[in-house]
């Protein structure tokens, strides 16, 4: 059985079903079709404008078409969706670094604060040095 896609199918639906696999395609009742439709319509909400203008033009050899879609602006809240999850990334981002480099950074500034105070001759604990954990002789 061969899908059936009819006059009332746009353009975008017919696109899906030639991206499945014959086999496959030829496989689905026409409840199937049905249901396939719709979901595809379905998850399109930004086809339904106030103004949708398209044409074609021949133009000798060539054909240009044309799109006008006009309507209100339902992006902006997907967009500053976007926004936040790319803040919120660069953040974490930032973190992490700041994290790592503390990390690495931390033992380097004990050793140069104990040489200081090796070097300037502050003895925080009596008879007690860094030298007598590595059994220097």
């Amino acid at each position: 059985m061969s899908i059936n896609i009819d006059q009332h199918t746009d353009a975008f639906t017919h696109h899906v079903y030639q991206q499945i696999d014959p086999a496959v395609r030829s496989t689905f009742t026409p409840r199937q079709v049905t249901a396939i439709e719709n979901a595809i319509r379905a998850s399109r909400p930004y086809q339904k404008h106030p103004i949708d203008l398209r044409g074609t033009f021949p133009f000798y050899f060539v054909r240009i078409y044309f799109v006008l879609l006009m309507g209100r602006d339902k992006r902006s809240q997907t967009r500053n969706q976007e926004e936040r999850r790319r803040r919120q990334a660069a953040m974490g981002s930032a973190l992490l670094s700041m994290y790592i480099i503390l990390s690495m950074l931390t033992p380097l500034f004990l050793l140069a604060f104990y040489l200081l105070k090796s070097l300037l001759g502050i003895d925080l604990f009596a008879d007690l040095h860094l030298s007598d954990f590595f059994n220097y002789q």
